[in-house]
This record gives structure tokens, sequence and C-alpha cells, in this order.
């Protein structure tokens, strides 16, 4: 029994790593908070990331942390989510260069600032969808895995719903592994994300995730109770047995 643990949206706590000069990354109180969570839990977390936002974009961002970031590999990846946060669909009907420049894009500086081991080939695109040349070029980036949700019919990269050949992915023919989605956190309320993942506990493998926007206060939409809930999730999770593994560890098994 495994899960994985995502969070999309990132890049407000790259800006303010390297904007605030931390003797470490996890002098950021997002970044530490996700840490102490391993520490305690086990649990392994990968952040999908966009490429710029107001004032910030990775090109800016520094290198000095190379080392740090290559030593917790292990439990912390990076990975290319969209160019910028957008409040539609960025590659539903993209070229197969817009696509291209944007993945490689963020690669390409993840590669620099946090070293190849940093950086997973398995994510979730923005909405969770893209153009037949949009997937062909995120496969030509080196993508290989796409998480989606599936049963929603929209957000699923424009494919129908698969006949598993497993119960946790399938592999289509854009040579894509494609996982499902089960549980978005920053829909939930603190006392329904139990109930949600004792009602999947029959599911070998689970996919969660939130938003990194809902932890900070001035967000119009923030959650107070983000880290409570991610906690209960985790806590949850690793009480009823189940191992953290990232998508491309999943597969070897």
């Amino acid at each position: 029994m495994y899960y994985r643990f995502s969070i999309d949206d990132n890049i407000w706590f790259l800006r303010d790593i390297n904007s605030k000069g931390y003797d470490s990354i996890f002098e950021n109180p997002y970044l530490g908070f996700f840490k102490n969570l391993h520490e305690k839990y086990g649990a392994r977390f990968q952040f999908n990331v966009y490429y710029e936002t107001e004032g910030f974009d990775l090109s800016e961002m520094t290198d000095r942390y190379r080392d740090e970031w290559r030593e917790n590999s292990d439990w912390l990846r990076l990975s290319f989510h969209g160019r910028y946060d957008i409040g539609e669909p960025p590659y539903i009907n993209s070229s197969y260069e817009e696509a291209f420049e944007d993945c490689q894009s963020v690669h390409r500086e993840i590669l620099r600032f946090a070293g190849e081991d940093t950086l997973s080939y398995f994510t979730t695109i923005h909405y969770c969808q893209g153009s037949p040349e949009a997937l062909r070029a995120f496969y030509d980036c080196g993508i290989r895995g796409l998480v989606g949700l599936f049963e929603d019919g929209r957000y699923c990269y424009q494919h129908s719903y698969p006949d598993f050949t497993e119960p946790y992915k399938y592999e289509s023919e854009d040579d894509i592994y494609y996982f499902v989605n089960d549980m978005i956190i920053n829909l939930f309320g603190l006392g329904g994300v139990v109930p949600h993942l004792e009602g999947l506990s029959h599911k070998e493998f689970l996919e969660v995730m939130i938003h990194e926007q809902y932890f900070y206060k001035d967000y119009p939409y923030h959650q107070p109770d983000f880290c409570e809930k991610v906690e209960r999730v985790v806590k949850h999770l690793t009480e009823s047995g189940r191992k953290s593994v990232f998508l491309e560890e999943l597969l070897e098994r």
C-alpha cells in the first residue's frame, strides 16, 4: 500500500528563498513545514513548479543551495507545472513549440539551481489538460507520467476514462503513464479529510495533493488550517500502513 503527496502551483516559496538569502532553504516557513513532516512521518513530497510569478522567474533563482537540494532529493522533488498561474487551461490548445519551451524552461532552471537528482519527470500539468501536440512536447522534454482527474471528465488530458491495467495507472498510446488524483486537500474541511481517505482504503495506491497558495495569510483564500489538514492526511496515511513514494519508484515495483 502506497501514497504520493504532491503540491501544485509552486513559485512563491522559491521567490522567498531567493530574496531572503537564508542560510538554508528550510528557513523558508513553507518548505520548513514539509521538512518537519518528512522527519516525523518519513513522508516524501513533490512540488510542481511554475516558471514565473509577479516580480520573479526561475532564471533568477540562486544556485547557492544546489548541494542542499541534492542532499534532500530522496524526499523532496521539483517538477514542471506550467509557465505561470492562469485561470484557464494553458495547454489545451497549445502548439508543440509553446508547450516544449515552457516545460524545457522549468526543467533547465531546476537542473541549474537544484541538480538532476531533484528533478522529477512525473508531474501534474496546470488544469490537467493538453493538446496532442502539447502532450508530445512534454514527452519529448522527458515527461513520463501525468496526474489528472479522470473521473471528472474535464481535467484528464483529453483522454476518456481509462480502463486501468493496474489499480492506479495505465499506459496510453502517447507513451505516457497516467495516474488518478484521489484527493485535492484544499477542497476539504479539516473534519472531512480522514473520512474521505477512509473511503479510499481499498485502493492500493493513493495520489493526494494541495496547492501552495492556501498556505499564505495574505492570499485572499488562505486556509488557516492548511498545515493541520496536511499533517492529518500524512499521519492517517502513515498510520494506515501506507508507504510514501514517488511515482517513478512506484513503476519500478
